[in-house]
């Protein structure tokens, strides 16, 4: 069976049609689904990329704190103890007296520090003495830290007060 030109131009316009549908379902939509799945997952990951950036440069910081400190606690004396300090402290501090309790204690939080407290309890003072032997202890070389503090005043005179507090500091191992 002959088929005229008009039909011939329709068949093979047919046939192209077709083709070109079945190359667009079958060829271009997939790719063109996948780039865009392609195109979410690059976004995922350069926002990932930025967070580890981020932690990065959290990490490093805080690196280089930690060998700060190191730095500081190999520099410190081998024989430093933290109740002796505190002790020689409130002596040149006038607060000797009004210790009532000095309690030490040591915990071992990681392989490489031991951490040395003190728990002590003074009576009486002013505001103005408390804030000199904390400042002392704060502002000294040894990297000390104050843990806890509770500050009462004295029912009898409430100008002085009844203070009980924690400082602590680490030593390497």
């Amino acid at each position: 069976m002959q088929l005229a030109p008009r039909e011939k131009m329709m068949v093979i316009g047919g046939g192209i049609v077709i083709l070109a549908l079945l190359f667009y379902l079958f060829v271009l939509a997939p790719a063109m689904e996948r780039m865009q799945v392609l195109d979410r997952l690059i976004q995922a990951a350069e926002q990932e990329l930025q967070e580890m950036k981020m932690l990065q440069n959290t990490y490093r910081a805080q690196q280089q704190v930690l060998n700060d400190i190191n730095a500081r606690l190999s520099k410190r004396q081998k024989n430093f103890a933290i109740f002796s300090f505190l002790e020689d402290l409130a002596r040149r501090s006038g607060l000797k007296n009004n210790i009532v309790y000095m309690k030490p204690s040591v915990t071992t939080p990681s392989e490489f520090y031991r951490e040395s407290s003190v728990e002590l309890k003074v009576e009486g003072v002013t505001l103005k003495q408390l804030i000199q032997y904390l400042y002392q202890i704060e502002s000294s070389p040894h990297l000390l830290k104050i843990r806890r503090l509770h500050i009462k005043p004295r029912s009898s005179n409430r100008n002085l007060l009844d203070v009980t507090f924690q400082v602590s500091t680490f030593y390497l191992i």
